[in-house]
């Protein structure tokens, strides 16, 4: 049999493999499936969710493996525990954040998110699980980020109510879900995939032994469409690439800087700061301010 190639997106990746995506079953393979495992070349391949790969299927090998890597379109990355930048996944069109009356959602965490899709220039969505146990805790919340231009659905994946509305807006897009464990993640990707769940999972435990969820997995949607489910995470913050990562990732705070009276000013304890004004003010939420605070105070700490 001679060797075999073809090219497809990762659906995840595990320890030295990935599971793809093929754009063409493998010609000649044990098993003729558009979704294969694929080992990797090297120590130096560094493969995420949603990267476009080659691959090439050597039957003396007994196994397909990855070539090549396409250049992405984008990154999301986060911090680790030693302010070193992470990849979480890439080629994304949009970002979900999930949240829901309980647990109690961590507004600080959604900030970071919302941040950090800022920074990439990736569109947004607050998506409000678990609607059947009412919006009264996080209604306030949700109306500052309406106010602020975020778009939000409310939903109850459990019921199906908003399943639809919620496929709807996902269509013809790559959608990266994020959100703290227990808000229900799971259950909107089974609502909306629920056989690409499955076969997705199946495979993985198939190759490792056991089911990854630590790491993001996609799954389609359609000939257009699909949707990355990140891990439940308790915090997150985007890396500080860019000047001013900062203020740049809050919406309200980086259009009012421009009255500020330095033009370098981090909006902290500086004279003539318009942001701290309009905070005083009323025309910024103080708890926003408070989470901007914090970011700049991450950066500053892990700054070399």
């Amino acid at each position: 049999m001679r060797e075999t190639t073809g090219s497809g997106v990762v659906l995840a990746s595990y320890g030295r493999g990935v599971l793809v995506q093929s754009d063409v079953a493998m010609s000649g393979a044990p098993l003729r499936e558009t979704v294969l495992r694929c080992s990797l070349k090297g120590r130096k391949q560094r493969i995420v969710c949603g990267d476009r790969i080659t691959w090439a299927y050597q039957p003396a090998n007994d196994g397909a493996s990855v070539e090549s890597v396409e250049p992405r379109r984008n990154l999301i990355e986060r911090i680790d525990l030693r302010g070193r930048a992470e990849p979480v996944a890439a080629n994304i069109d949009r970002l979900a954040i999930v949240v829901a009356p309980e647990p109690a959602t961590d507004w600080f965490l959604v900030d970071r998110y919302w941040a950090g899709a800022q920074l990439k220039d990736i569109a947004t969505l607050l998506v409000v699980n678990k609607l059947d146990l009412g919006l009264e805790a996080v209604q306030a919340e949700i109306e500052t980020y309406r106010s602020l231009g975020l778009p939000c659905m409310e939903m109850a994946s459990q019921s199906g109510a908003g399943i639809n509305e919620l496929r709807a807006a996902l269509t013809g897009s790559v959608t990266l879900l994020v959100g703290q464990s227990g808000v229900g993640k799971s259950s909107i990707v089974n609502a909306l995939a629920p056989e690409a769940a499955a076969q997705t999972a199946e495979l993985t435990r198939d190759a490792e032994g056991r089911h990854t969820t630590t790491t993001a997995r996609r799954y389609r949607l359609g000939p257009e469409a699909a949707i990355v489910d990140a891990p439940g995470v308790r915090d997150f913050a985007p890396p500080a690439s860019l000047v001013r990562a900062a203020e740049r990732g809050f919406v309200e705070i980086h259009g009012r800087s421009v009255d500020c009276r330095f033009n370098d000013c981090r909006h902290m304890e500086e004279p003539g700061c318009a942001v701290r004004t309009a905070v005083l003010a009323g025309g910024i939420a103080p708890r926003r301010y408070e989470s901007y605070r914090r970011l700049v105070r991450l950066y500053e700490k892990l700054a070399p």
